[in-house]
């Protein structure tokens, strides 16, 4: 629901005097007295509010025996009265959007020296790839530290030893049994 209605005074009943008025609207709804005055006069005291509470202020309000009356604030509004609240909102608008244009464009600019900056940084830094591909015209000699007329140096293991050895006591050993006794390989 939109906030478009308002309560403005009509009349007070036959009763009921200004100021019987005014102690009512101080003692029920607790208002000042300069505030109930000027509700009296026809002054906007309540703020908008919608259909619905206007229609149940208004029967509290002719239960305290004062008339009112709903006025309907959206119609009350021309596009007359807009357009002052409107240009203000709009050129604050375009204020806000020229300052965020301004930052943005300023940190471009920023960004864009420290790019050159980091280029030429590298380019000092790194040396060119034309100078490291271009041949001497002078081959340079090809110099070895190591000599090698030098035989290659084995490195004898000393598990292969062992193995080796153990074998060769087993056949001695087959070879004696079998010298010893012959009949045994014979079928």
């Amino acid at each position: 629901m939109s906030l478009s209605f308002r309560i403005t005074f009509a009349s007070l009943s036959n009763e009921l005097t200004e100021i019987q008025a005014i102690d009512i609207l101080q003692t029920k709804l607790k208002l000042n007295a300069n505030v109930a005055q000027k509700f009296l006069q026809g002054g906007e005291v309540f703020n908008p509010i919608s259909q619905e509470k206007a229609l149940k202020q208004q029967k509290i309000f002719a239960s305290m025996g004062i008339k009112v009356k709903i006025t309907d604030i959206s119609a009350n509004n021309s596009p007359q009265e807009k357009n002052p609240t409107n240009l203000i909102s709009q050129a604050e608008k375009d204020a806000k959007i020229i300052s965020a244009l301004d930052y943005i464009t300023t940190s471009l600019i920023r960004l864009e020296e420290k790019v050159d900056e980091l280029s030429q940084n590298t380019s000092e830094q790194l040396p060119s790839l034309d100078d490291e591909n271009e041949l001497s015209e002078q081959p340079e000699p090809l110099d070895f530290d190591e000599d090698f007329g030098l035989p290659i140096k084995k490195r004898q293991s000393r598990l292969f030893l062992v193995i080796v050895s153990s074998i060769l006591v087993i056949l001695l050993i087959a070879l004696g049994i079998s010298l010893t006794y012959p009949e045994l390989l014979k079928p």
